[in-house]
C-alpha cells in the first residue's frame, strides 16, 4: 500500500473595518520562525476536531487578539484556497482563507495592530499573505457593489454620512453623495429608521437621519448599483 503523503490544513484571516475613512486589516506579529517578528495574518493550522469557521474564529482569538464575546459577531466567511506547492518553507501547507468584516461600534477596535490596507507595503507580508489580502480586497469590492454586505462594517443604524465613508473607503473613490442615498432607497437597500437628536448642537438645526439596511441577510441585488 502507498503511504498517504501527510499534508498541512490551514486558516488565514482576512479581517477588515473601516473607520475614519480607511480600510484597515488586522495583522499580528509573528513569534517563531519561519518569518518571525514579521507582520502577517492572523492563521492557524486545522485542528482534527473542527471546523475551517471554528479554527479561522479560533485563528482570530489566538493570533488576532479580538476578545472571545467579540467573536461570535463577526461577519464570516470563506475567500479562497491558497495551495501553491511552496506557499510555506516548513512543508506542504494548504490555507483556507477566510474574509472577515467588524463594525465599527465593535470590541474589536482595540484588538491586535489594525493597519490601513493602502499602507500595506507590497511584498511586506510573509508567506502568501500579500496575494492573501489582495483577494480580500478585491472580493470585498465586488460584493460592496452588488450586496448589502456593507451592513457588516456598520452599528444597526447609522447616519448617511457614515454608510458613505464605508463606501468610499472600501471602493477607493469619491461618490456623489445625493445620487448614492437615493439610489440606495430607491432599490430598497436601506430605509430611515428615526433621528439622531442627540446630535444637534446648542445652536439647533436639524437633527441627522438615521438609516438600517432592510434586510439582516447578506443578500444580493439584480445589479450593481455603485
Amino acid at each position: 500500500m502507498a503511504k498517504l503523503e501527510r499534508s498541512v490544513l490551514a486558516v488565514d484571516v482576512v479581517l477588515f473595518r473601516v473607520d475614519d475613512g480607511e480600510l484597515a486589516v488586522l495583522l499580528h506579529r509573528r513569534a517563531q520562525e519561519p518569518f518571525a517578528d514579521a507582520w502577517s495574518l492572523p492563521g492557524v493550522a486545522v485542528r482534527s476536531a473542527e471546523t475551517l469557521e471554528s479554527a479561522a474564529r479560533r485563528a482570530l482569538l489566538e493570533k488576532g487578539g479580538l476578545h472571545e464575546a467579540s467573536i461570535p459577531q463577526l461577519h464570516l466567511e470563506q475567500l479562497y484556497t491558497f495551495d501553491a506547492l511552496y506557499r510555506d518553507p516548513r512543508g506542504r501547507t494548504v490555507s483556507v482563507a477566510h474574509i472577515g468584516l467588524v463594525p465599527l461600534d465593535d470590541a474589536a477596535r482595540s484588538a491586535g495592530a489594525w493597519r490601513p490596507v493602502a499602507a500595506v507595503e507590497r511584498g511586506s507580508l510573509p508567506f502568501d499573505h500579500g496575494q492573501i489580502l489582495e483577494t480580500g480586497v478585491n472580493r470585498l469590492r465586488g460584493k460592496l457593489r452588488y450586496t448589502n454586505i456593507a451592513a457588516r462594517l456598520l452599528p444597526d443604524t447609522f447616519r448617511i454620512d457614515e454608510l458613505q465613508a464605508v463606501y468610499e473607503a472600501v471602493l477607493g473613490r469619491d461618490i456623489n453623495r445625493a445620487n448614492f442615498r437615493n439610489k440606495l432607497l430607491r432599490i430598497g437597500l436601506i430605509e430611515q429608521a428615526g433621528v439622531k437628536a442627540e446630535a444637534v448642537g446648542r445652536r439647533g438645526g436639524r437633527p441627522p437621519h438615521l438609516y438600517r439596511f432592510t434586510s439582516e441577510g447578506v443578500e444580493a441585488e439584480e445589479r450593481d448599483f455603485v
